[in-house]
């Protein structure tokens, strides 16, 4: 599985790049500089975001194209009718978007009438419905799940993408994996009291905290870059040695 990271400011960028990340998620409204560091990773995924001009979109697909390997269509969250109507227009004009199931994932489905094989996953409410319907998704095609960093232990989708590993600098929350246990780590709550665990599992993933460049005394005064790699070196190098995913996400 590719785990695609999301990256919305030059710091975030730099982190990945410096951890040796692979695959970058770019929202287009942070794609602006695409072509500058298009070359610092291996698979660029563009989406249309939140908030964005459908035209300024397309221009951009066009005028990109070389510096980026996917990029959804322009969709409309709960409304698979208006998403699929502009994925066909897309796809008449010559844009080699990737649909984004809306609303009903099965019904959206049957409306692309097989005329794509590699298709996003993107939301739909309720998240028993949400887990049940990705379940009964047909394995004859190549999914990208939009978001869905909660399931890469579940073997539903060919690739993701994640803004979660962002959370322990912003909301000073993240996981750790532990031999396939998953610990939560909250600093907001646990505070001081998370210290013997943090030091604990910095120690046991010593190589990967020197991979991606922090250190204990970063972790202990809460350095804003060391949280945003930290994530990095105690969940994501873990479990993707775990899920024998390592080389598609990070290098070596």
């Amino acid at each position: 599985m590719k785990v695609y990271f999301h990256a919305n400011n030059k710091a975030t960028l730099e982190a990945l790049q410096s951890c040796g990340v692979k695959n970058v998620f770019l929202s287009y409204k942070y794609s602006h500089n695409i072509s500058t560091f298009s070359n610092c990773f291996d698979s660029i995924f563009v989406s249309t975001g939140t908030n964005t001009d459908r035209e300024k979109y397309y221009d951009f697909l066009k005028r990109e194209k070389e510096h980026y390997d996917y990029a959804t269509q322009f969709y409309i969250n709960d409304d698979m009718s208006k998403t699929n109507h502009i994925w066909n227009k897309e796809i008449g004009c010559g844009l080699n978007t990737l649909p984004v199931l809306e609303q009903d994932y099965l019904k959206h489905l049957s409306l692309l009438n097989g005329k794509a094989s590699h298709i996003c996953i993107g939301k739909m409410k309720g998240r028993f419905d949400t887990e049940d319907a990705i379940k009964r998704l047909p394995t004859n095609f190549k999914y990208h799940g939009m978001g869905k960093g909660k399931y890469m232990l579940k073997n539903c989708f060919d690739s993701i993408d994640t803004s979660l590993w962002i959370s322990a600098a912003m909301a000073k929350k993240f996981e750790i994996w532990s031999n396939g246990t998953i610990i939560k780590i909250d600093f907001n709550k646990e505070g001081k009291l998370a210290e013997p665990i943090l030091k604990h599992y910095c120690e046991q993933y010593k190589d990967n905290m020197e991979k991606v460049g922090i250190n204990w005394h970063g972790v202990e005064v809460r350095h804003y870059y060391t949280l945003l790699k930290l994530p990095i070196a105690l969940y994501y190098m873990p479990i993707c040695e775990h899920l024998k995913s390592y080389s598609d996400n990070f290098i070596k």
